[in-house]
């Protein structure tokens, strides 16, 4: 495993929504060279021997981290170039109100896929699927690399998370996951294969349909074999998602998930979901990410 240091407050303009065109404000005047930076976050790069694969690390850290000495809750994120800066933003507007105790944010990037569409379609597809088939997702051009996510849990479980728990002040006792699309299926797929790795599930419009709903196969082989599920769990999905006609009953799939994993009745297992009116597949995330994360840290109230 190898990694390197890039510098604190390292520009992210490159890869977040266009940053590199704002400007900052000094001394009354406008800088139009300047870039927006995020505050304490940093990038930093880390060579996965698991899945053979350069990953980008986006870091965000509590405004006291450097002289607090506790550990952090740690939130994990897939799609970083755009899930990033969103749950930055939103974790320290509801730090700094005392709605959330202060945590990391750590978000999973690839070199490139912030400009490069097919790479993002091409990284997403392998990592963030539990199986292999060449039907749906972004067609069989991408999904020839489909069925990469048990080595990627892997790369999570084995050299992520204990990279991220040896070099900062993280408790890996509290890991929260969040995942939107084929990043909700993933961690669909850790919640009933691996639950363990993470204590929170905030799971954005899952890809349930994927390869004729494998998903809930996987869960009934895991209820046959074990009767505790210790995590909590927020759901959450677009009213205009259910569009059965093309073969994306996203809210019914989401429904009858929660409906499964009732009905085995786990122990310690918390879910709670919610169908967010008018909102479509590209425009819930950021409703679900606020929701998400005041009900899975509801306990901490």
């Amino acid at each position: 495993m190898k990694h390197s240091r890039c510098s604190r407050n390292a520009f992210l303009a490159a890869f977040f929504w266009g940053f590199s065109t704002l400007a900052l404000a000094q001394n009354g005047a406008t800088d139009e060279s300047a870039a927006y930076t995020l505050p304490h976050t940093e990038v930093r790069t880390l060579s996965s021997e698991i899945t053979g694969v350069d990953y980008v690390l986006y870091i965000s850290l509590p405004r006291n981290y450097n002289t607090a000495g506790e550990r952090y809750p740690v939130v994990y994120t897939l799609d970083a170039d755009y899930a990033f800066a969103l749950t930055h933003n939103i974790v320290e507007h509801f730090v700094d109100r005392r709605n959330l105790p202060p945590m990391m944010v750590v978000s999973i990037a690839y070199p490139g896929a912030s400009q490069d569409i097919p790479v993002y379609r091409r990284n997403r597809t392998r990592d963030y699927t539990p199986t292999h088939t060449l039907e749906g997702g972004y067609g069989p051009a991408f999904q020839k690399y489909s069925g990469g996510g048990e080595k990627f849990r892997e790369f999570i479980a084995q050299e992520l998370q204990p990279f991220i728990e040896k070099n900062y002040y993280a408790d890996p006792r509290d890991r929260t996951f969040v995942g939107h699309s084929y990043g909700g299926l993933f961690g669909s797929f850790v919640l009933i294969s691996k639950p363990e790795m993470f204590q929170r599930y905030i799971l954005v419009s899952p890809s349930l349909w994927y390869d004729n709903k494998v998903i809930f196969e996987m869960e009934n082989k895991f209820a046959a074999q074990r009767d505790n599920l210790h995590a909590r769990v927020f759901l959450g999905v677009g009213s205009y998602e259910n569009q059965p006609q093309h073969g994306r009953a996203m809210v019914d799939d989401l429904m009858a998930l929660e409906a499964a994993l009732n009905a085995h009745n786990y122990s310690d297992l918390h879910i709670n979901s919610h169908v967010f009116p008018d909102e479509t597949h590209n425009s819930v995330f950021p409703s679900a990410l606020t929701r998400g994360l005041r009900v899975v840290f509801s306990d901490q109230d």
